[in-house]
């Protein structure tokens, strides 16, 4: 993971903590790259670590209040 994902992580971790383990939102991360990266995605073809931050943010509020799901519907645990 690129070093300005990592700094991603660190602030997610430290809002999420004790709400959202560090696997997952680093899982949560990670699938959010990859989903803008995808061919059908409506975010550039190279997401700004500020626009990836904010998609994680609002997927990780989703797994932190809904049970444990990315937001998408995928089990995180």
């Amino acid at each position: 993971m690129p070093d300005s994902y990592a700094h991603i992580v660190e602030r997610l971790c430290g809002e999420f903590d004790g709400r959202v383990p560090l696997p997952v939102v680093t899982q949560i991360v990670r699938q959010c790259r990859r989903d803008a990266n995808g061919s059908d995605s409506h975010f550039p073809a190279d997401p700004t670590p500020r626009g990836l931050e904010g998609l994680a943010r609002r997927r990780l509020l989703a797994a932190a209040g809904h049970g444990g799901t990315t937001g998408r519907g995928d089990e995180t645990s």
